[in-house]
Parts: C-alpha cells; sequence; structure tokens
C-alpha cells in the first residue's frame, strides 16, 4: 500500500491510497471467509459452505462489502495515520475496486494546519464591581412598581409616562403611505387604534407620535412630522418627511401602587428593608452572570489575538450555516418570517460568517490548549449536563441517556462543550484579575 499526499491550498490536502492487486486480493480473500463463516445455505452446516457457492451466491454483497473494506483501509492507513491533523473529508473517489485489480483510492480533505500555541498563563481580565449601587436598587424597585400599576383613565391632557390611545395616519407630499406604500409595516403608515405611552425613551414607534401625544387630551387632533434619517429601515421611509394625523381618543394615567402590607406580601417579603435587599442580591447575582461571560470573552479575544491561523474552509461554511440555522429558529420561534431572512440575506451571511471564524478559530486553540494540559471529558460530566438537562426538560434522566446514545453526533457535541468549558475555567484559574476600578486608576 502507498499513501502519496498533495497540497491544493494551505488548508486542503489530496491524498491518494494505492493498493496491488494482492493487496485487494487478500482484502477479498478473508472477506469470502467471513461470509462462508456467517452463511447459511440449505444443506451445509454454518461454515461449512464451499467458497465457490458463497461466491456464486453472494457476488454482489461481497462486491459491494469489498469497495467498503478498500476504503476503510485506505481511510485508516491514508488519512488517519496522515501527518498532519485531518479536519475533515470534503471528496472521496473510490474508482474501480475489483479482485485481483490494483485499486486507488483518492480523498480530498481539509486540514488544520499547525500553529505555536501562546502563552495562556496569566491572561488578564477585568471583572466590573458586583455590588449593588443605592440608585440600581431603585431603578429596579421602580420597575416592580410600575409592572403592578394601575391605569386610571383621566381628563387631563397626557404627560410623559401616560398611555394614550390614539389613531394615526401617515401621509406624504399629500398622499397616505399605505397607498404610496402598501407593504409598509401599518405601524409607520396608519393604526386605526393602538396604545402609545407618552414621551416614552426606549418605545419602537414613531418617535414624533410618542413625542407628540405629550399634552394631548381626548378628543383631540393634531399633525406631527416625522424627519426619517437617511439610512432608516425600512428603506421606503429613509430620508423623507412624513406627516402623521393624531387623534386622541382617551387618556390613562400610571398610578403605582402603595408599599403597604398587601404589597409586600404578594411579593413574599416582610417589609421594604427585605425588598431592597432581595433586590441588591438579584442585582449582584446579574452581575456576576456578566462578568462571568465577560471574563470568557476577554480570554478567547485574546487567544484569538495571538494565534494567526488560517482555517479549513469547509469548517467555516458548517460553522456559518449552523449560526444561520440557530439565529433563523430562535427569531421565526418570536415570530420572524422567512421573507424578513431573505430581505438581509447578504448582511446576516456576512455576521455569520465572521462569527463562525472566530468560533471556530476559539475552539482549535482550546482545542489545543485541552490537549497540552491534559483535560479530558469526565463520565461525571456527562453526567451532569444529563442531569441539568433532565431537570429543564422534565424529563427522566434514564430516558434521555437512551436518546443520547443513538445519537452519536450529540455525544461528540457535549464532548467538545465539556473539553472547552473545562480548559476556560483552567484558563480563568491562571488569570490575572482587577476591577474595573483598579483599571482606570492604573490608566
Amino acid at each position: 500500500m502507498k499513501t502519496e499526499s498533495n497540497d491544493i491550498n494551505s488548508t486542503r490536502k489530496a491524498i491518494s491510497v494505492h493498493f496491488s492487486a494482492e493487496e485487494v486480493n487478500e482484502l477479498e480473500a478473508q472477506l469470502v471467509r467471513d461470509f462462508q463463516r456467517q452463511a447459511k445455505i440449505p444443506g451445509f452446516r454454518p461454515g461449512k459452505a464451499p467458497e465457490k457457492m458463497v461466491r456464486t451466491r453472494y457476488a454482489k454483497d461481497l462486491n459491494k462489502e469489498l469497495a467498503n473494506r478498500v476504503v476503510s483501509k485506505a481511510h485508516e492507513s491514508g488519512v488517519q495515520s496522515a501527518g498532519f491533523e485531518v479536519y475533515g473529508i470534503v471528496d472521496l473517489k473510490e474508482g474501480e475496486i475489483v479482485a485481483g485489480q490494483d485499486a486507488v483510492i483518492e480523498f480530498t480533505v481539509d486540514i488544520i494546519p499547525s500553529f505555536e500555541l501562546p502563552s495562556y498563563e496569566g491572561l488578564k481580565v477585568t471583572s466590573a464591581p458586583v455590588e449593588a449601587s443605592d440608585a440600581e436598587v431603585d431603578r429596579m424597585l421602580d420597575q416592580i412598581l410600575s409592572q403592578r400599576a394601575e391605569f386610571k383613565e383621566v381628563e387631563k391632557a397626557a404627560t410623559a409616562g401616560d398611555y394614550v390611545r390614539c389613531g394615526y395616519e401617515g401621509s406624504l407630499d399629500g398622499k397616505a403611505l399605505t397607498e404610496t406604500f402598501p407593504e409598509l409595516p401599518a405601524m409607520y403608515g396608519t393604526q386605526k387604534t393602538t396604545w402609545e405611552e407618552a414621551g416614552a425613551e426606549d418605545s419602537p414607534g414613531v418617535r414624533a407620535i410618542i413625542d407628540g401625544v405629550v399634552g394631548m387630551k381626548a378628543g383631540d387632533e393634531k399633525i406631527v412630522t416625522m424627519e426619517y434619517a437617511g439610512d432608516f429601515e425600512p428603506a421606503e421611509l429613509a430620508g423623507k418627511s412624513v406627516d402623521y394625523t393624531i387623534k386622541v381618543e382617551e387618556v390613562r394615567e400610571k398610578v403605582m401602587p402603595e408599599m403597604d402590607a398587601a404589597f409586600f406580601e404578594a411579593l413574599k417579603v416582610k417589609d421594604e428593608s427585605e425588598l431592597r435587599e432581595q433586590i441588591s442580591e438579584n442585582i449582584k447575582n446579574q452581575k456576576q452572570q456578566q462578568n462571568f461571560q465577560a471574563e470568557r470573552q476577554q480570554i478567547t479575544d485574546q487567544l484569538l489575538q495571538a494565534v494567526d491561523l488560517e482555517l479549513p474552509q469547509s469548517g467555516v461554511e458548517n460553522e456559518t450555516e449552523a449560526l444561520l440555522r440557530d439565529f433563523m429558529q430562535r427569531n421565526m420561534q418570536q415570530g420572524a418570517k422567512e421573507a424578513d431572512f431573505e430581505k438581509n440575506k447578504a448582511e446576516l451571511h456576512a455576521g455569520a460568517s465572521k462569527a463562525a471564524v472566530d468560533r471556530m478559530k476559539s475552539r482549535i486553540i482550546l482545542g489545543k490548549i485541552a490537549e497540552k494540559e491534559k483535560i479530558k471529558a469526565e463520565s461525571q460530566d456527562f453526567s451532569q449536563i444529563i442531569m441539568q438537562e433532565a431537570m429543564q426538560t422534565g424529563q427522566k434522566p434514564e430516558k434521555l441517556v437512551k436518546e443520547i446514545q443513538k445519537d452519536q453526533s450529540r455525544i461528540n457535541r457535549m464532548r467538545l462543550d465539556i473539553l472547552m468549558g473545562k480548559t476556560m475555567d483552567k484558563l480563568l484559574e491562571k488569570a490575572e484579575r482587577e476591577t474595573a476600578e483598579a483599571a482606570v486608576a492604573d490608566a
């Protein structure tokens, strides 16, 4: 058996594995012996059927299995034993495989080029303080109160924070927007009845309308003008000056609840002091989780910057498609339509491709560190993941294990996630930490 490899580019190689006729015959002879042992032919005890009869009776199966064994042997000797790290097989050409003839198996493989690991001990990470300030607690308390607020109808003009039931119609150069742009979302064209929070800073609606209803009361009508930016989306409105006729039907004032015994009982706290303590602890936990993610991203960014590595094309393409698929699934669950993605297809693909490069590169680097540090996915690691998933999905762990055992790709993903997580934990153990205040002071 002879193996040859040639570079197609820096991350792709062609591997040819040559079998002599004698080597093919040897594999074929062993194959026939295996069939003889297993063949069930009337009139003969198991394993006693004549070779010629086995060859005749199972000719088609023998030919198919011979091809499989030759390709498998070629993969074992030419791909798995190659002197470089193979990422995956891109193409396979097996030609004609017949007993008594030479055979050539050709693989096109993507590889992971060799690279030098950077120094990864003592990487610097900056964490934000986790203690909750009085102002943060006050804001969170206001949100809790707002969630339980009542909205009472009033006769007065709307002030910031009031909710206004109104209708409006947009027009451009004296013509209704719905006629000029019939595909425009209703929010930008005509709304017969809708609610607007007067003066809200973070509302997704038309800014001129949100601000315009301030000072209006039930029965009022007025025209406001919205100057859309040149890069506004939807593009139909970009750079346009649109007039909106607003008619107010009702104004409701936001009335905060009293922080009395019933209020605290509903929240299962004793008093305002205990509520503030609870809010403070929640904010602290949120900040700790943010630091958890931020520290990992800082480590990842430093590793990415320290390594110059070309990535296999097939890997980037697969990762890009996986990211796009996940993105679309998440957004479609929230009501997005496939047509929405089609409009921004090029932009979405470019963003996913960039993220795919970073994600794949970081996995390769972390994988090399795991190998050097002898980090492995142990059985208890799998058990922990399975128990967490069982709790989240409400399944019995035993049933989940049986499902996972049937899906090798799922097992491989779990193993990869475990390795990446344990390796990152190792890097963070060795990292040099400082708080955001210390970083500012040093600057």
